[in-house]
């Protein structure tokens, strides 16, 4: 529906009366003139200068002509399809891909108007698909993100006014956040259909290997290979654990109906520095599905490091001061702070680009602040989304909203927030004693230490734990405990992360060590330090102290992508080198290939190199400098099926249903994708979207109004003056 309306500033009877009075003049003005002049030229001036006084009084009035316009924009179903290899494999029902097919034309969402679908195909990254057949489906993707998805579609939500999406997967994801999350969060009724057998076929397959990726020469660390077995009731498990493909140890477990996952877990002493390639195998049992996740590698560095640490804090405090010193208390850590003024700058410079991308633990002490730029977060975001490690510290001042960006990555969620203030004390768990964040001796003795520390302050927050995530200490207000967590880790796949929901944490070592120093309590351990210390440990990421560091981005690449170094080039005194000459020689399955890498300035050197095939790679760097070697790094890499899409080899029906459920879709197997249609016409929230606009044209601001006025006014002139009047 449209309407009109025209409106000026005042009032309409004013300005009537003054367009009367306006012609009233102009005709008393001509009533007699001197000459005479006939009545025809009378009426042409009168004429003239009504217009001309008329048009100045109605600029004068500021006229505004205001059209209000209507329209409906239908409503847009967003399609996200599984495009991973676990989608089309064989299992226990049979071939997926046919089953995936049939959905699609049960679904029957191709009949959509093309305005009214948005069709996008997800595996590790997403594709959208602006004209969609069943061809663009490959089953290729060797990752399964689906939070990825989700969040694409809520990118347009507002764009394309899409009101409901259609989720067609296994449900298998592994890769990205738990894509119940990204569902909470869309505000759109998310319909699944799921792919694929819920009764877990024959199959024998290593699901993880769980290690330092940092390690000490002559330091042993545990292995830990998880094995599942499904579809068997008796049988022999063979494990074998390699390191650079020589065995290093064998492990052997029985099948028995009442068991089906087991943990061999190994000793690894390592004897040379380097990047070691850990392999893990199992043997084939009969009729077995596939053979494809019988092994599993990981990549671990065994070198000392020299750890690189960011503090971003909202404002000065002691905190930031005694967490600081803390981390550089600790040999091989190179620590930056970035503490943030009133305004959106920062004291001693603000974070650039290369900042973010060498960090490789982020410490947030009360950041973000409210006047934390999102630039700032998204960087942030970025660089844990890569799997780098997160240590986050409240403060009071703490902007909750913001630190919703990164919420994804927290051990937690906050459900609710108030800036009251009160004193707490930890509650260690008793079980949480040989963690290694609290690790002291290892002892129940060590709970004492924790649980007498001086108070510390928390504001009235109020979280929700993550699933994944562990609970190291709750807390207790005047003695009496509370469930609330103090203290949460949360460790998933390569992305590790600490939350200390407290402030105040410097008062651990003011009002507890020192104090109890000066009081001459030698033997009480400084716990404070201990546990910045601790957390930053557990949070390492691989870091090497040398001149020259070169490396590859992750240690495993599918077939399908760039390979891309990175190098770190110093001199002797360990400032940047930017002008060497970096070269990386590639070797491996019968090939050999050098590849020269650019300077990106401060030091850093980049390149990247595709096309090699599948298998297992040496690379060796050399950085030469007026034509003097500098130094040299080495490591390794694999090139191949990732084989993550056969870690699980059934449909995951409690997310697939979760997601559906929680966002006020519905969940469908594929014998009932036809149900599809239906259900989505009743959807209440999938109606056309009515679109009001509203435009003003400011009359009074047209030149040409004005133009006019001042042509009647000057011809009125020149007539008169033609005929000799005064």
């Amino acid at each position: 529906m449209n309407s009109y309306s025209f409106g000026i500033n005042g009032s309409w009877l004013l300005f009537v009366l003054l367009m009367l009075l306006s012609i009233g003049f102009s005709i008393y003005n001509y009533r007699r003139t001197i000459p005479p002049i006939s009545e025809r030229k009378k009426v042409i001036l009168i004429s003239l200068r009504s217009i001309g006084l008329g048009l100045l009084l109605f600029i004068l009035f500021e006229p505004i002509f205001t059209m209000i316009t209507g329209k409906e924009e239908p409503p847009v179903l967003a399609v996200l399809l599984d495009n991973s290899q676990s989608s089309a494999m064989n299992d226990a029902s049979g071939n997926r891909k046919q089953v995936y097919f049939k959905a699609i034309d049960e679904s029957d969402f191709m009949s959509f108007d093309e305005k009214q679908l948005d069709v996008n195909l997800f595996d590790g990254e997403v594709k959208p698909i602006i004209e969609f057949t069943k061809n663009n489906l490959n089953f290729k993707g060797q990752l399964t993100d689906i939070s990825l998805g989700i969040r694409e579609v809520m990118r347009k939500v507002d764009e394309k006014n899409i009101q409901a999406v259609l989720l067609i997967s296994d449900g298998a994801f592994n890769s990205g956040a738990n894509p119940i999350y990204s569902a909470d969060i869309i505000g759109k009724p998310i319909f699944v259909i799921g792919i694929g057998d819920s009764v877990e076929p024959k199959d024998l397959s290593i699901q993880s290997i769980l290690t330092n990726d940092i390690v000490y020469v002559d330091n042993p660390v545990p292995v830990n290979v998880n094995i599942k077995s499904s579809g068997y009731e008796a049988g022999e498990i063979k494990v074998e654990l390699f390191d650079n493909d020589k065995i290093i140890s064998t492990q052997t477990f029985n099948i028995n109906p009442d068991r089906q996952e087991f943990t061999a877990i190994f000793e690894y002493n390592p004897k040379v520095e380097g990047v070691r390639k850990l392999t893990a195998k199992v043997n084939a049992l009969t009729n077995e599905i596939t053979l494809k996740n019988n092994s599993k590698s990981e990549y671990i560095e065994v070198l000392k490091n020299k750890r690189k640490i960011a503090i971003f804090a909202s404002a000065p405090g002691p905190d930031v001061s005694f967490v600081r010193n803390a981390l550089l208390d600790e040999n091989g850590t190179e620590v930056k702070s970035f503490v943030q003024k009133n305004n959106v700058e920062f004291y001693e410079a603000n974070p650039t680009d290369k900042d973010f991308k060498e960090t490789e633990i982020f410490v947030l002490i009360g950041f973000p602040g409210n006047n934390t730029s999102q630039t700032v977060m998204q960087s942030i975001r970025n660089e844990l989304e890569k799997g780098k490690s997160l240590f986050f510290i409240a403060s009071k001042d703490l902007n909750y909203n913001n630190l919703r960006i990164i919420e994804d990555e927290l051990p937690f969620v906050t459900t609710s927030t108030k800036p009251m203030e009160f004193l707490v004390i930890p509650d260690v768990n008793p079980n949480a004693v040989s963690n290694p964040l609290l690790r002291i001796s290892g002892r129940t003795e060590d709970l004492q230490f924790w649980n007498q520390l001086p108070p510390i302050f928390r504001t009235e927050t109020f979280v929700s734990v993550k699933p994944e995530s562990e609970v190291i200490s709750t807390m207790k207000i005047n003695n009496v405990p509370l469930k609330e967590p103090l203290i949460l880790t949360r460790s998933v796949g390569n992305k590790k992360s600490v939350a200390f929901l407290g402030y105040g944490i410097f008062r651990w070592k003011l009002l507890g060590f020192a104090s109890d120093n000066a009081r001459g309590k030698k033997d009480t351990p400084d716990l404070f330090t201990l546990f910045i210390q601790n957390t930053a440990k557990w949070l390492s990421v691989d870091v090497e102290n040398k001149f020259v560091n070169i490396k590859t981005t992750k240690k495993f690449y599918n077939s399908s992508e760039k390979v891309e170094f990175i190098g770190q080039i110093y001199d002797k005194s360990f400032n940047p080198v930017e002008n060497a000459n970096v070269s990386v020689m590639i070797k491996g399955t019968g090939e050999s290939k050098e590849l020269i890498l650019n300077s990106m300035g401060n030091g850093r050197y980049t390149g990247e190199i595709e096309g090699l095939s599948e298998g297992g790679y040496f690379f060796s760097g050399d950085a030469i400098v007026n034509g003097s070697k500098l130094g040299s790094d080495n490591g390794r890499f694999s090139v191949g099926e990732l084989g993550l899409e056969y870690r699980n080899m059934t449909m995951n029906v409690p997310l697939l249903r979760a997601i559906a459920e929680r966002t006020g879709g519905k969940f469908y197997l594929p014998k009932d994708a036809n149900k599809f249609l239906d259900d989505l016409k009743k959807a209440k929230s999938f109606r056309p979207l009515s679109i009001t606009e509203k435009s003003e044209l400011t009359l009074w601001n047209l030149p040409w109004l004005i133009a006019i006025a001042i042509l009647c006014l000057s011809i009125e002139w020149f007539l008169r003056k033609r005929a000799g009047m005064v």
